[in-house]
């Protein structure tokens, strides 16, 4: 069932991506929270922050190929998780991880990214569907670890008096 639950959370997390592309690619810059976020298209040949831009093709092949493996190594998590939202968690990574990919295929090694995040003048990163999926499931891993280390805390009870 967990496999099953993070499986279909990436291939809806890559089906929205493909079907939402076309509307957001057709859309102009604009403001959505002045002095926060901003709808603004841009292409990115990097990973996050644009680390990593390459633009020979010896280069994106490489790129590709990397994230190809570390998208198999997130796969193999996912078939692994302990429970349901380490299951989505991982679906959300993966789905996020194989709709940039597919995207760099479709698109000679670029992501189409939109929304724009700054303080004030001061830019922080712009971002894409699939990132924000990355993201998404980043932090619920992060919640999940904390969950399981507050319940192995009070499931150890204290400790033993004979405990040395």
């Amino acid at each position: 069932m967990k496999r099953a639950l993070a499986y279909a959370i990436a291939a809806a997390t890559v089906a929205v991506n493909l079907l939402m592309q076309p509307l957001l690619m057709a859309r102009a810059p604009m403001t959505l929270i002045p002095g926060l976020a901003d709808f603004y298209p841009a292409w990115n040949r990097g990973v996050s922050f644009s680390l990593f831009t390459q633009n020979s093709e010896m280069g994106r092949t490489l790129l590709m190929a990397v994230l190809a493996l570390i998208s198999a190594a997130v796969a193999l998590m996912a078939w692994r998780a302990e429970n349901r939202l380490s299951a989505i968690a991982y679906g959300l990574i993966l789905g996020g991880a194989l709709g940039n990919l597919i995207d760099r295929a479709r698109f000679g090694g670029a992501v189409f990214d939109f929304l724009s995040l700054h303080l004030g003048a001061m830019p922080l990163f712009i971002c894409n569907l699939p990132d924000i999926a990355i993201s998404a499931g980043v932090v619920l891993l992060f919640v999940e670890a904390l969950l399981v280390s507050k319940a192995g805390a009070v499931d150890s009870g204290p400790p033993s008096p004979h405990a040395r």
